[in-house]
């Protein structure tokens, strides 16, 4: 009997504290942190700064023939028979040392021709040519006076710096041959002086010293109304005045 009673004491006791430890209250759960995104992912790339925009090279407007040489000086005489005979030289109007030593060279070798002549005139022949293409202004003065003598000047200009090209950084330029084109004017002109004096007698030395590579080489190469490499040049014969200037292709 006694061992009946422990036994139902101590279920008692062990109902009890299974109802106080229900009674006690839990710890509510601590609530779920989100996660936070790593660093290197949660990182925005800085913004690529753009890169400046490119400015378009500013355009050259190329102007007129008229707009960049004019007459420097002009003189006609009108014969007894109606004949005119007119002289002028050139003024180029571009800016910078190149065309001012230009035009100080052309007053200074024919300024004092162009004037009013009589029929005794020593001068028969004073005029000038200028060509405008794409951007290289082409001037060429020539004049003839007594005994047959010609002599001119020559000059090629980019219009839009106004510097003065030789025949050299004028081939460069137009995406030619320098040598090529010395070839092909020797060979142009030894054709065309061989034509005029071939049969003049006495003339070797003359020749030779037109046909020269320094005589060549010294040429002033410009583009012609077409576009075409020309050059003027200096011929010595043995008639005549004894020197003249042609203007002969080198292509």
């Amino acid at each position: 009997m006694k061992r009946i009673l422990a036994l139902l004491f101590a279920c008692a006791i062990a109902v009890t504290a299974l109802s106080a430890c229900s009674l006690i209250p839990r710890p509510a759960p601590k609530p779920t942190q989100p996660a936070q995104p790593a660093t290197a992912a949660a990182t925005e790339a800085p913004a690529a700064t753009a890169a400046p925009a490119t400015q378009a090279p500013t355009e050259v407007t190329v102007g007129t023939l008229d707009s960049y040489v004019k007459d420097a000086k002009k003189a006609s005489f009108t014969f007894s028979e109606g004949n005119t005979k007119v002289y002028r030289i050139p003024e180029i109007l571009l800016s910078g040392d190149d065309a001012a030593a230009a035009n100080n060279e052309i007053m200074e070798r024919f300024g004092d021709d162009v004037r009013e002549y009589d029929e005794y005139s020593p001068v028969s022949e004073l005029d000038y040519e200028a060509y405008l293409n794409d951007v290289y202004l082409s001037v060429i003065v020539k004049g003839r006076f007594d005994g047959g003598n010609s002599y001119g000047l020559c000059y090629t200009f980019n219009v839009t710096n106004g510097n003065e090209l030789n025949s050299s950084t004028l081939c460069s330029a137009t995406n030619r041959d320098y040598n090529t084109a010395l070839d092909k004017l020797t060979e142009n002109l030894t054709a065309d002086y061989d034509e005029k004096f071939a049969t003049l007698p006495g003339n070797d030395g003359e020749r030779s010293k037109t046909l020269d590579s320094a005589n060549v080489k010294a040429a002033k190469m410009y583009l012609d109304g077409s576009g075409k490499l020309m050059a003027m040049v200096d011929y010595y014969a043995a008639v005549g005045g004894g020197h003249w200037v042609y203007s002969i292709a080198a292509e």
